[in-house]
């Protein structure tokens, strides 16, 4: 899984427009589908679909294909995402990450209002003035380095799509994710455990503020989250070094574990044997 937008700041085929922390807007140029389509998106996203197409499935079930010159808004959380790529063509995409921040700071300017919800996900039509503003910033910020202006980018494009056709709509979005429903903590937290995500995005994830989430995780589980996480992790990593050929670094990030020498040191801090050598034992108890 995909923890973005950090690991678009290391690919080589997208282009850092403009970054502050999590915040940023990418412009995002592709031939060749990723097959990794698994993703936590670690702040809001807003894509814009410059070419091709996108499919979005949220981790309820819920599709939406996302056509050319169409705006989809994700809010933080897991997804399935994959790029179509049009035949002998390239996919191309501007993508805006917003953090918390920058939506309450926006959101401070309007009363608080909700309408029902119609859908999972808000697709938003690329109209005339975020045409302009999207060529007008890449024009102006492409190479420049002149990060310092992206939070102010940011909330001008918010308040450009609240003005637009479909701004009651996507408001009242941006308000329902100031009050996210809880989730079922036991039957989440054993479907993702292996997820590279902390105990800040678990909470988030399930609907509770972190000190919320660490009460009801210790009543359900009778351990705190991040000792039970050490655990389940560690005993599915056993398994698969028990069962299968994979290497170290593979099991490690199929655990939840970006950082390989983390994973050996809290293994071997476990069953006081490196993960290569429990592999290896193991093979040669099985030979015997």
């Amino acid at each position: 899984m995909k923890v973005v937008p950090q690991v678009f700041y290391q690919h080589p085929n997208i282009e850092k427009v403009l970054v502050d922390g999590i915040s940023c807007v990418i412009l995002k140029s592709v031939k060749q589908a990723d097959l990794q389509n698994e993703r936590y998106l670690a702040s809001h996203a807003l894509t814009l679909v410059l070419n091709g197409g996108l499919q979005v499935e949220t981790s309820e079930g819920d599709l939406t294909i996302v056509q050319k010159n169409q705006i989809i808004l994700l809010p933080r959380g897991l997804y399935m995402i994959s790029d179509i790529i049009p035949k002998n063509g390239t996919f191309e995409a501007v993508v805006f990450f917003f953090d918390e921040e920058i939506t309450d700071e926006f959101l401070n300017n309007f009363e608080v209002f909700t309408k029902e919800d119609t859908s999972t996900n808000l697709v938003l039509e690329y109209d005339q003035n975020l045409r302009l503003f999207t060529d007008t910033l890449l024009t102006l910020y492409r190479g420049k380095n002149q990060h310092q202006f992206t939070r102010p980018k940011l909330l001008e494009l918010l308040h450009l799509i609240s003005i637009s056709k479909q701004g009651s709509e996507f408001l009242s979005k941006l308000f329902q994710l100031k009050k996210r429903a809880k989730k079922n903590i036991r039957t989440f937290m054993n479907n993702n455990f292996d997820k590279p995500l902390d105990v800040e995005d678990y909470s988030y994830l399930t609907g509770r503020s972190i000190s919320t989430f660490r009460r009801d995780f210790k009543s359900k589980f009778g351990i705190s989250p991040k000792k039970w996480l050490i655990e389940r992790r560690l005993e599915k990593a056993s398994f698969l070094l028990k069962d299968t050929n994979d290497s170290v670094t593979s099991i490690a990030r199929q655990v939840g574990y970006e950082n390989t020498p983390h994973f050996i040191k809290t293994f071997q801090k476990k069953f006081n044997i490196s993960p290569k050598q429990f592999q290896i034992k193991y093979r040669k108890d099985i030979m015997i």
